[in-house]
């Protein structure tokens, strides 16, 4: 694909970094005296080791092996980031996308999709709640046999280390489990060798609001069309979309998230705008959409949605940016083992118990903790991506640390077709000059340590903190607000999104919130209707299935204002974050917004009947 066309004139400008190119180039080569940088010597440097400790106790050292200290403190010249932390990430994207990636190794992972017993299509995340099963060599260690193919038991009580006692793996494939493998090849090679299939590549960046920055700047120029979910993250709405002077396009959603036909429709419209030249519109490029635990729905999209969008975007030539914060914390199966969501708390301290005396044995695959344990789909069952879906080019994905490990960490990285991620390196290195090197260095040295083995145990352990804290967000809205809000019990993320019936001023709830000592954020924060940036037709207009209660943004002043509307202002939304505080916390802050929206219907009802 000829991806200049989509370029912004910003990007068209860029050329490669000279300099930091001729650095890179000749750095570690042996027998070169470099006489070219002006780097900093080793001696000026104040520190000489880095020591970090995980919760499990493992010392993670930057010292003078590898001049880690030294390459801590130092720039790095490459500019799509730190070598060794690339190799990771560009291995782990192939085990995990199944896509072609530039300098991953020439005995690459292997794909192998299998059907999870007892696993319904359709649930969430559609028909992908099939778990993908994933071998693959780990940078700098020999390929670990394959998993054993029963439930493992790991504790979801906390999110470090590499959690709960597993069993002893077998010593090799079976003959079943070779033959499965050999059939993962012919299908990887038919779903993603075809010619048209670009060579992708990656790019380090300062977080994912960072990546998004970077892909905005280098895909767009001002007064262009920008599509997007019609609630979507706020920040890059805030703090790129609008700044930048994009016009917006809101597609409505449901509990997949970004609906395909609307989509389809909008698109059609919108093309017709500008080829009439009509208003200021110009003909969209780019899709922004979050597709597992969507903030702020919290929607899984599912595979099938999945390949509807990438077909409308095929038709109508647009690229997808695939911001996926939320792809680790993947939970489909709820807080559920058989037992009642109120009993996952006292499950979880059960299992902790019993992992401390060795007593659940390990086994493999998705997860079952006995006596109220958590069932989790670890690295193997994440679903199938947009870029894993993507054939000819279109997805560039975001992918981030900050709900991996930690948002402090500030970074991320950016996977596209080789020919954009040179432009974005170009934009990362205008903008930063790469992400902080002590981060990378820390962070490839972890992951490092934790070899594949140990980054897949994080991974589980993580998704049974998050959905045991899911459950008990499930189980205190339905035992509260059961008979006064409409909601979706959450399957990945942090949130809950929360529709309130009967027509509510979203401003006199909050200020009620407020005076309860419980805060929310509201639904119109998030919304893209009703914005002096947004696209609308006088024909065929999109209906929404969500509140119309919105703000207007100013874009000459970068403020928001609240918006006239007329008409019933349907359901007051409201998110709901379940990470971040204590559960008991938790219980207590829906008790405390039953008790300001059962007031507030009582005072509306009041008023309406005079």
């Amino acid at each position: 694909m000829d991806y200049s066309r989509f370029l912004s004139v910003e990007a068209k400008r860029f050329a490669n970094a000279s300099l930091a190119g001729l650095v890179h180039r000749f750095a570690g080569v042996d027998g070169v005296i470099s006489l070219a940088a002006g780097l900093p010597p080793a001696e000026a440097f104040p520190v000489t080791e880095l020591t970090a400790r995980t919760v499990d106790g493992q010392d993670v050292t930057l010292g003078s092996e590898g001049r880690q200290a030294y390459l801590a403190q130092q720039y790095n010249f490459n500019p799509k980031g730190y070598d060794p932390l690339l190799k990771w990430l560009r291995n782990l994207t192939v085990e995990l996308h199944g896509v072609q990636v530039a300098n991953a190794p020439a005995q690459g992972p292997v794909v192998v999709k299998k059907k999870e017993p007892g696993t319904a299509a359709g649930g969430p995340g559609g028909d992908t709640a099939a778990a993908v099963a994933l071998t693959v060599a780990a940078a700098a260690t020999p390929p670990p046999p394959p998993p054993p193919a029963e439930a493992e038991a790991v504790t979801a009580s906390g999110a470090g280390g590499t959690g709960g006692a597993t069993a002893a793996a077998p010593a090799g494939p079976t003959d079943a489990e070779s033959a499965a493998v050999a059939v993962a090849v012919a299908v990887a090679a038919t779903t993603q060798a075809s010619p048209e299939a670009p060579v992708r590549d990656l790019v380090l960046t300062s977080g994912a609001i960072h990546a998004i920055f970077a892909i905005i700047s280098c895909l767009t120029d001002p007064g262009d069309t920008i599509v997007v979910d019609e609630y979507t993250y706020t920040h890059a709405l805030e703090c790129v979309f609008l700044p930048r002077g994009l016009r917006l396009l809101p597609i409505r959603g449901d509990r997949e998230g970004l609906d395909a036909e609307d989509l389809d429709r909008q698109l059609q419209l919108a093309t017709a705008e500008a080829a009439a030249g009509r208003g200021a519109c110009r003909r969209p490029r780019l899709l922004y959409t979050i597709p597992t635990g969507h903030n702020p729905t919290g929607a899984v999209m599912g595979e099938q949605r999945k390949r509807r969008i990438l077909e409308v975007c095929e038709a109508h030539d647009l690229l997808i940016l695939e911001d996926d914060a939320y792809y680790w914390l993947y939970y489909p199966y709820g807080g559920e083992s058989g037992d009642n969501p109120g009993d996952v708390e006292r499950g979880e301290a059960e299992a902790e118990a019993e992992v401390e005396k060795g007593e659940l044995e390990g086994r493999g695959g998705s997860i079952a903790l006995a006596r109220g344990g958590i069932r989790v789909p670890g690295l193997e069952g994440l679903p199938p991506s947009l870029l894993h879906l993507d054939t000819c080019g279109r997805v560039i994905r975001v992918d981030t640390f900050s709900k991996l490990l930690g948002p402090g960490y500030r970074l991320g990285w950016i996977t596209a077709p080789s020919p954009l991620a040179a432009k974005l390196a170009n934009w990362v290195q205008a903008s930063t000059v790469g992400p902080c090197s002590v981060t990378q260095v820390l962070v490839a040295k972890l992951l490092q340590q934790w070899g594949m083995d140990g980054f897949k145990a994080y991974v589980r352990k993580l998704q049974g903190l998050y959905a045991s804290r899911a459950a008990m967000a499930h189980a205190a809205v339905s035992a509260h607000l059961g008979d006064l809000a409409e909601w979706q019990a959450p399957h990945a993320g942090m949130f809950m999104w929360i529709q309130i019936p009967g027509d509510l001023d979203e401003g006199a709830l909050l200020d009620a919130l407020v005076a309860a000592k419980v805060v929310v954020v509201p639904g119109s924060m998030f919304a893209t209707r009703g914005l002096q940036a947004t696209l609308g037709w006088a024909a065929a207009p999109t209906q929404p299935t969500q509140p119309q209660q919105h703000q207007q943004q100013q874009l000459e002043e970068g403020t928001r204002q609240e918006s006239v509307e007329t008409g019933p202002r349907g359901p007051c939304c409201l998110r709901l974050s379940f990470a971040g505080c204590p559960p008991e916390d938790f219980r207590e802050g829906v008790v405390r917004l039953a008790n300001v929206i059962r007031a507030a219907l009582l005072s509306r009802g009041a008023q309406e009947r005079g």
